[in-house]
């Protein structure tokens, strides 16, 4: 499945990315990554999981998928499964990977953390503080890992 998502502070004058214009990949899942690099731009970034999801009988070689990624001039690669649930829940690898990719949206990440705040305030405290942990948890990595 691919989502294309524009952030811009002047006109967008069409819907999907071009190919070879992408600033950022952002995937759950390593090979999905590698999938859309022909939409990824020469200076764009992709951050991805380095677990697979293993759901076809063929499915590449984890070992050569993790070479693929490692061979790219600009990636973060990351555990997203393993810092959720070091960080606060399983259930949060999605909020690992916002915050993986926070640093390339230019958005202030305290604008991204109100916006999670806002999000899950219904859900009470413990809710909100754990979305909030994974992010940083992915943010953290991305940091670590780009500097």
């Amino acid at each position: 499945m691919q989502s294309n998502l524009r952030i811009s502070s002047s006109a967008i004058h069409a819907d999907l990315i071009p190919r070879g214009k992408a600033d950022l990949i952002v995937s759950l899942e390593p090979m999905e990554a590698l999938r859309y690099l022909p939409w990824l731009a020469s200076d764009g970034w992709v951050i991805t999981n380095t677990v697979p999801l293993v759901n076809i009988p063929d499915y590449p070689d984890a070992d050569a998928l993790r070479r693929e990624l490692e061979a790219l001039p600009h990636a973060v690669t990351l555990d997203i499964d393993a810092l959720a649930r070091a960080a606060a829940s399983p259930r949060s690898a999605n909020m690992v990977l916002l915050g993986a990719a926070a640093p390339f949206l230019d958005i202030d990440a305290a604008k991204l953390e109100a916006g999670i705040r806002d999000i899950f305030a219904r859900k009470g405290d413990a809710i909100v503080e754990m979305n909030l942990a994974a992010f940083r948890a992915g943010y953290d990595v991305t940091q670590k890992q780009t500097k």
